[in-house]
């Protein structure tokens, strides 16, 4: 018989054996970092860090630092990050001493301004430098905003991507897409601010929440640690009936995950699932069979569930994990693109030389005039007319003919196999055209829709496109 002393007490977490701080840098920053104070966020030291003066008064956080009280005197950047990073290293000793006991720091800013961009990377470097784990969330500026703040924005994405350990990239043009046409601009501005504040309490309650199977600040380290490595983050929550595929459906709808393609070029991969005391096995099990479908096989899987009272009829799925920013889709189509260029070039340049053969040789057609009875000009006029054409054979041997007596210009027109090529192409036009399908280009009304899924078949697109039935 086990019997427990009255005495006994479970053993109670320290809350600083993982001291978590949040800092939003600049005006971009200290807006997310009061959204994820209104949304609610336990545990966790809110900073807000500026230049502006009247920017730090109306912010919500618990502890506000000024930067560079001699260099800007209260007033902001203007733009300038050469400015905002004098500013920031006028106040490092003010920085090292708030940043100082942190294990884990995430940096809230908008790149592309004076604060943000020439700030965020000196209080990242500062907080990596002290030992804490450091998670920037970035926001980039819309392409309206213009080609010399987009410049700067990615100059400083580059410092954030040098001093961080993880770096979690929002681009607003991507982020608006998730606001309705008509919606007000003042909603199309909080989707960043709502989309990071999602991102920083889902990291936080990882780590923090207790759970059946807990994640541990070391799994975390695994899935967010990398070498100039970006963060893919995808948080979806439903109390539907059916809740496991909706929460893992919304969770890959984030923008930063291309719906789940992003996972397949990450080598771990940190999920979480939390809900109410009703959270079945199935349920679980539905998410996990689901989410293996955009892993590859050698990806390693970082599981957690937890149980919260808390969540009532909502479950909850938080996917966290971190790729190169070297294999990350953007550097890919500038290469494609030059490989596309450097293969039409031949193809472009040939013409002109065949049109030249051609009024070349019908030049010497009048001077043989033996060889005029039959096949003379007639012929050589329809070869070069019928040289794109397939119906007509007897052209080709009388081309060789009229080459024989001009060997000088055979190595002028050495690309003449390219200009043979056209014959084929008719052919491969013909094959594309047997294959080519009227496939639904877009959806319409219902493009911005969740596709209907069921066994992970799209039942939207039509059935001899998925069973690949050719129609005849």
């Amino acid at each position: 018989m086990i019997q427990l002393s009255r005495n006994y007490s479970l053993p109670e977490k320290k809350e600083d054996d993982l001291a978590i701080k949040i800092v939003g840098v600049g005006g971009a920053g200290a807006n997310a970092l009061d959204r994820i104070v209104l949304d609610g966020l336990e545990n966790a030291e809110m900073i807000a860090i500026n230049t502006d003066v009247q920017s730090l008064a109306s912010s919500v956080a618990t502890r506000k630092v000024q930067l560079g009280r001699e260099v800007t005197r209260g007033l902001g950047a203007g733009g300038d990050p050469e400015l905002g990073f004098n500013a920031a290293r006028e106040s490092v000793e003010e920085l090292r001493e708030t940043l100082l006991g942190a294990r884990m720091v995430f940096v809230c800013a908008g790149l592309g301004g004076g604060t943000g961009s020439g700030a965020a990377p000196f209080v990242a470097e500062m907080a990596h430098e002290s030992g804490a784990l450091v998670v920037a969330f970035a926001t980039l500026p819309f392409a309206f905003e213009g080609k010399r703040r987009t410049a700067q924005a990615m100059e400083a994405l580059q410092e954030l991507e040098r001093v961080s350990d993880a770096v979690v990239c929002f681009e607003n043009d991507r982020l608006g897409d998730m606001v309705l046409p008509k919606a007000g601009i003042h909603q199309a501005f909080a989707v960043a601010d709502t989309t990071i504040s999602q991102s920083v309490r889902a990291i936080v309650n990882v780590v923090r929440r207790p759970g059946l199977i807990q994640i541990g600040f070391d799994e975390l380290l695994a899935a967010l640690r990398g070498e100039n490595s970006r963060c893919l983050f995808g948080y979806g929550e439903s109390e539907s009936d059916n809740r496991a595929h909706e929460a893992l459906a919304l969770a890959l709808k984030n923008p930063l995950m291309n719906r789940g393609k992003m996972l397949n070029d990450a080598r771990h991969v940190l999920v979480q699932i939390a809900g109410g005391p009703d959270m079945t096995l199935t349920e679980v099990e539905i998410v996990m069979q689901e989410l293996n479908r955009h892993v590859e096989d050698h990806t390693q899987i970082l599981f957690g569930t937890s149980v919260d009272g808390k969540m009532g009829n909502r479950m909850s799925v938080t996917l966290i994990s971190s790729i190169s920013s070297d294999g990350a889709a953007p550097p890919v189509p500038p290469v494609r693109t030059t490989r596309r260029k450097e293969e039409t070039k031949p193809v472009i340049e040939p013409p002109a030389p065949v049109e030249e053969m051609a009024s070349e040789v019908a030049a010497h057609v009048p001077l043989e005039p033996g060889s005029v009875p039959n096949e003379p000009e007639p012929e050589i006029v329809e070869a070069e007319t019928v040289l794109p054409m397939v119906e007509v054979a007897p052209p080709p041997p009388a081309r060789r003919k009229e080459r024989k007596p001009a060997p000088a210009r055979e190595p002028e027109h050495a690309p003449e196999p390219v200009a043979t090529n056209p014959a084929p192409n008719p052919k491969d036009k013909f094959a594309r055209q047997e294959v080519m399908q009227f496939e639904p280009v877009t959806r319409g009304r219902f493009e911005k829709s969740e596709p209907t899924i069921v066994e992970g078949q799209d039942l939207d697109v039509p059935t001899f496109l998925r069973k690949n039935v050719r129609v005849k």
